[in-house]
């Protein structure tokens, strides 16, 4: 019995003030009409006199609720601008009260200004972030071109020079050893070439995004592996020449993470990358139809997959970032960035 009763009285504390003070001015009211009540009985009850006061404390009531309701809004304010930065809306501030009173207007300044300095605090990470990938991504194209331009060429005079001696051999045992060391010439020519495309695609600043998507799909593709398929869409295809190098390397990135990750884990028998643009946005899809795997294995943003790497990336240019997957269902990742083609500068190299 004590513990209904217990119940009964913790549900009544928490209603709302508003609630608690009604029913307080309610029950006042209950208890002046018993009291008349009883007064009957001892003469004659002035009706418009009690018509009055009933009157007048129904006024009281309704203006005790109102005055409650003013001076609670605020703290409703407070709570739905919290509610809002919890789910990510960091932009959200509690506005001005005209009927707070001191105490609440400091404490919805304060938050304000919480919310100001995390906001402030926020953009100088995302502009450092900003700027050690675009350092990497100057380190890289440096890399790729001594790659290219300096490594790949002293292989190649190798070879030229080993094609000399074959002609000029005399000992048959000796040409083919030259032929057989030339062919490891090629062959290790060949790799650093795909390794200085693998480290920075040059053609990304020669020829864009799209060109540089179909040569991914061309070097990653494999005689026993899956069919890359790249799909450009003729208004990605023109937006694409206009689009800056450092935004054009955020979606190459993802589709070169995706890409290999798919020929690494999906055991995919496809992979389709595709390229599509409107006024306001670039999106990019990498999806394939292999094994999937699942989001909330542990360790998987350590286990090397490179798709949320791919993910800070988007974030950084102010993109949406979506990787749907599931064990046995393929996976498809989806890049989005704004488009930002009127404020686009020329195209540069970033080494």
């Amino acid at each position: 019995m004590n513990r209904g009763v217990t119940s009964f009285v913790r549900r009544l504390l928490r209603l709302p003030l508003a609630a608690k003070l009604a029913g307080a001015n309610a029950l006042l009211l209950l208890v002046a009409f018993a009291g008349v009540e009883a007064a009957a009985y001892r003469g004659p009850i002035a009706w418009p006199a009690m018509a009055i006061a009933g009157v007048a404390v129904l006024l009281g009531i309704g203006i005790n609720v109102a005055l409650v309701t003013l001076a609670l809004r605020p703290l409703h304010d407070l709570h739905t601008t919290a509610q809002r930065v919890s789910r990510g809306d960091l932009a959200a501030r509690v506005p001005t009260s005209l009927v707070a009173d001191a105490e609440l207007d400091r404490v919805s300044s304060t938050f304000n200004v919480l919310l100001d300095h995390v906001m402030a605090e926020r953009e100088r990470i995302r502009q450092l972030a900003s700027q050690a990938i675009e350092a990497g991504d100057r380190e890289r194209a440096a890399l790729a071109a001594e790659l290219h331009d300096s490594i790949a060429q002293s292989i190649a005079g190798i070879s030229y020079q080993l094609i000399a001696a074959e002609r000029i051999s005399k000992d048959a045992e000796v040409t083919a050893r030259l032929v057989a060391v030339r062919e490891a010439a090629k062959g290790i020519l060949e790799g650093v070439r795909l390794l200085s495309h693998a480290v920075y695609p040059r053609i990304l600043d020669d020829l864009g995004l799209a060109s540089a998507l179909r040569e991914l799909g061309r070097s990653m593709a494999v005689d026993i592996g899956p069919v890359i398929t790249v799909d450009v869409s003729e208004v990605a295809e023109s937006a694409a020449k206009r689009l800056p190098v450092e935004r054009a390397a955020v979606l190459y990135r993802v589709a070169q993470e995706t890409v290999r990750n798919a020929l690494r884990h999906a055991s995919a028998s496809r992979i389709v990358v595709r390229l599509d643009a409107t006024a306001d946005a670039f999106t990019l899809v990498v999806e394939d139809d292999g094994v999937g795997f699942d989001l909330a294995q542990p360790g998987l943003e350590s286990s090397g997959l490179g798709l949320f790497t791919a993910r800070e990336r988007v974030s950084l240019a102010q993109g949406h970032f979506d990787l749907v997957t599931r064990p046995g269902g393929g996976t498809r990742v989806t890049a989005s960035i704004p488009a930002m083609l009127a404020a686009a500068a020329p195209r540069r190299a970033l080494h």
